[in-house]
């Protein structure tokens, strides 16, 4: 990975803690937004190369089981509360160390990659499309919990909102 590479890195797990440490409303429309710009920026800057071997394979199924994994983990612990008719969230400490721990662990299993000589897996596009993948889940989670509030709070049955 070049030092042009680790400086997008750097400067999205940036923006990306920025956003999970600050109040966020939830909007439908607009909760997949910081997923397309990692998949954009991911796919733009080389996406990932379809694996070669087993064990290349392999990796690319841990990789993309534990964006799943962590995403879901994630979203169980964004915090999720009602202000009026407005849903809002929040990372916490733990959401922020999971980000980080995954991104660190999608290092790891590129240098594991190089080590090992498996082609196909641990670039740059890779660990943005699998971030991507990670925060695509939590934004769809964390909506759902929302809804469930926002459909609670209402003081309308469910027939009637339609």
């Amino acid at each position: 990975m070049s030092p042009f590479d680790l400086l997008i890195i750097l400067a999205l797990v940036g923006y990306a803690i920025y956003r999970q440490t600050r109040r966020n409303k939830i909007e439908p429309r607009s909760r997949f937004k910081l997923t397309i710009i990692y998949a954009v920026i991911g796919i733009a800057v080389g996406g990932f190369a379809a694996p070669t071997s087993a064990a290349a394979v392999a990796l690319l199924v841990t990789s993309l089981l534990l964006s799943l994994v962590v995403g879901a983990v994630r979203a169980r612990y964004t915090q999720v509360w009602l202000e009026g008719r407005l849903a809002w969230s929040q990372g916490t400490a733990l959401t922020v160390g999971l980000f980080l721990g995954l991104v660190a662990v999608k290092f790891i299993l590129g240098a594991v990659a190089d080590l090992t000589h498996v082609t196909g897996t641990g670039g740059l596009g890779e660990v943005m499309v699998m971030i991507a993948v990670m925060l695509g889940v939590q934004a769809e989670l964390v909506w759902r919990r929302a809804r469930r509030l926002l459909a609670a709070s209402s003081p309308f049955p469910a027939a009637v909102r339609g």
